[in-house]
C-alpha cells in the first residue's frame, strides 16, 4: 500500500482506541510497509538482473521472490483494512427478548 494512503487509512481510526488495539494496528502498519519496502528492493533488483547486471537464474529467483512479495503485501494490506474496518465500526447493541442490550 502507498504510504499516503497507508497514512489516510490509519487516520480514520479513532484515537480513543485501547493499548492492545493501537499495538495490533501499529503491528499491521509496520508489517505493510516493510513488505511495501521488500517489493521495491526486489523489483529494482530484478530489473538490474534483466538489464544483464546478473544471471538468468538470479533474474528467475528474483521474479519468483517479487512474485510471492506482492502475494503476501497483498494479503497484508488486505488484513489491514479489515482491522481498521474493525477498529472504526461502532459496535451493534445485541438485544435479548427483555429488550436490554448485553
Amino acid at each position: 500500500m502507498h504510504p499516503h494512503r497507508l497514512q489516510q487509512l490509519v487516520a480514520t481510526v479513532p484515537d480513543n482506541i485501547d493499548a492492545d488495539q493501537r499495538a495490533r494496528l501499529l503491528a499491521h502498519v509496520q508489517a505493510s510497509d516493510r513488505c511495501r519496502v521488500r517489493v521495491e528492493r526486489v523489483r529494482a533488483e530484478l530489473d538490474e538482473a534483466l538489464d544483464g547486471a546478473g544471471t538468468a537464474d538470479r533474474a528467475v529467483d528474483l521474479a519468483r521472490e517479487l512474485d510471492g512479495l506482492e502475494r503476501v503485501q497483498e494479503r497484508m494490506d488486505k488484513g489491514l483494512c479489515g482491522l481498521v474496518d474493525e477498529l472504526t465500526s461502532t459496535p451493534r447493541l445485541v438485544r435479548y427478548d427483555d429488550g436490554v442490550p448485553v
